[in-house]
């Protein structure tokens, strides 16, 4: 991969979507359901600091989030199937950054374990796009999101 070719991108990408960190959201990152805003988590660190250099997190969340809801709702993809392409791309962006995939794997999977373990997301983004959970059929996050009603039925709404 061309590390410039990735880095227009980003930046592309950066100034295409608004980067919200204000709320409660599961799995780390989520977009909003008209795809023209990131959310990350609020206590998702903003940087990864690796043998001196400092790491803007954001650039990989949103690479990972605009991707994969182009696959998943532009061109109709399975969540799944989405999120794998979305992860090669946020892979090799961190990668093309020079940090080691090793290192940020582990500080994500830490804090995925932190969000993960919350009981409740009391303040979830009000337009977040539910389709990874609804398709991924995981109805207890969306209840501690509650989002009971898109649990029940599937429809892609935080409203209770």
């Amino acid at each position: 991969m061309n590390s410039h070719i990735l880095d227009e991108a980003a930046a592309t990408m950066m100034k295409s979507v608004k980067v919200v960190r204000l709320y409660d959201v599961p799995y780390v990152g989520s977009c909003n359901r008209k795809g023209d805003t990131v959310y990350i988590d609020h206590e998702l660190p903003p940087q990864l600091k690796h043998r001196g250099k400092i790491y803007d997190i954001d650039r990989f969340i949103v690479m990972h989030e605009v991707v994969e809801m182009l696959f998943e709702h532009s061109l109709k993809f399975p969540y799944r199937d989405a999120h794998q392409i979305a992860l090669r791309a946020e892979r090799a962006l961190v990668e093309s950054d020079g940090l080691p995939w090793s290192v940020y794997d582990r500080f994500c999977s830490k804090w995925i374990k932190v969000i993960g373990s919350r009981k409740h997301y009391a303040n979830p983004p009000p337009d977040i796009d539910l389709q990874p959970e609804i398709d991924e059929d995981d109805k207890a996050t969306l209840r501690r999101m509650g989002a009971t009603l898109a649990a029940r039925t599937g429809r892609n709404t935080v409203k209770k």
